[in-house]
């Protein structure tokens, strides 16, 4: 892809070709936003707008150059990813190694770290001694969603470029173009996706309403169905789910308290992400506060918090639920 064909982040768009028509690329770019929003197509893009044979600032898609990067052929084009868990000090080393040679094809070698806050912390040492004497020939692109994770000393030795996530316009007209499906779909895609292409373009729609079902029966538990048996049964169920699986679960869970926040605030709300669901999110607007909903977030983040640290899921979950449970407005009707 071309500048001219990314979405979104139209001011870093024209910063990065300004940048090329002047000569005046730094050595190091840190590309930092939420993830799924196309930050890596818009490293890549960078990498073929610098080594097009035929444009200045932005990528013909047509040379040979820029074909050799579509097709990760390119040897001065290098993506840099986690071996395992994390970038190591040996890939680190090799960039160094090849950071300072000759181009072989074009006119920098670009060296792409995705996700960079994955570096461990002799690989960003390495990294930091190849920026204090950076090499005119090459360019590194870090990308990530944590900036605040990587070295002060990195960040301070790079440009940083902040990207936002794509309106609901722009994705949802995106989908359109590409992928076949029904209207309303593809208008529940924009939205849920949070304006993260990636994401627009790999959820399975049918899991993502089998797993909202799910929290939207929390959500009934707590302030319509009044049953702490079932309400523990499912914690209990919910919290030995494999991480990912669990922390999407508490994400969707999350969009919907979101929505219904919305709705209290406003009825007509057109920032409700779950809009196939309108009415049903209405009657739990009506049952709830804000003050309720935001304790109830302040607890989820905890459980967040905890994970790092390898709690036992299921407990905590149950302890999140009940705790939710004590503090909805209509808890004193609870059956046991």
């Amino acid at each position: 892809m071309s500048f001219t064909s990314l979405l979104g982040n139209e001011h870093n768009k024209d910063l990065l070709q300004r940048a090329l028509r002047g000569s005046r690329l730094p050595n190091a770019l840190i590309l930092a936003g939420p993830e799924g929003i196309g930050k890596r197509q818009f490293a890549l893009t960078l990498a073929k707008a610098i080594n097009c044979e035929r444009l200045q600032d932005d990528s013909c898609d047509k040379c040979g150059s820029c074909h050799r990067i579509d097709h990760n052929e390119c040897i001065d084009v290098k993506i840099i990813e986690p071996d395992g868990a994390f970038i190591k000090i040996a890939q680190i080393r090799e960039l160094a190694a090849q950071a300072y040679a000759t181009p072989m094809e074009g006119r920098k070698r670009i060296f792409i770290l995705d996700p960079a806050d994955k570096m461990n912390e002799q690989a960003m040492n390495g990294l930091l001694k190849t920026l204090e004497e950076p090499a005119d020939t090459s360019l590194i692109i870090l990308i990530t969603a944590k900036p605040d994770a990587l070295l002060s000393t990195i960040r301070s030795r790079s440009q940083i470029i902040r990207f936002a996530p794509l309106s609901r316009d722009e994705v949802e007209q995106y989908l359109k173009n590409n992928f076949k499906r029904p209207a309303e779909d593809t208008r529940l895609l924009a939205r849920v996706s949070g304006g993260r292409l990636g994401d627009a373009t790999t959820i399975d729609l049918s899991i993502y309403k089998e797993r909202r079902q799910e929290m939207i029966d929390v959500l009934e538990l707590l302030t319509r169905s009044r049953n702490r048996v079932r309400l523990v049964k499912f914690a209990e169920a919910f919290g030995r789910r494999e991480r990912e699986d669990y922390e999407h679960g508490l994400d969707i869970f999350c969009s919907l308290l979101r929505d219904v926040t919305s709705l209290i605030a406003d009825k007509s709300s057109d920032q409700i992400a779950n809009e196939d669901i309108r009415k049903q999110l209405q009657s739990y607007a009506d049952a709830l506060n804000i003050k309720t909903i935001s304790q109830w977030f302040d607890k989820i983040e905890e459980v967040r918090r905890n994970l790092r640290v390898n709690i036992n899921r299921p407990v905590s979950t149950e302890s999140l639920f009940l705790n939710m449970e004590s503090n909805s407005p209509l808890s004193s009707e609870y059956k046991l």
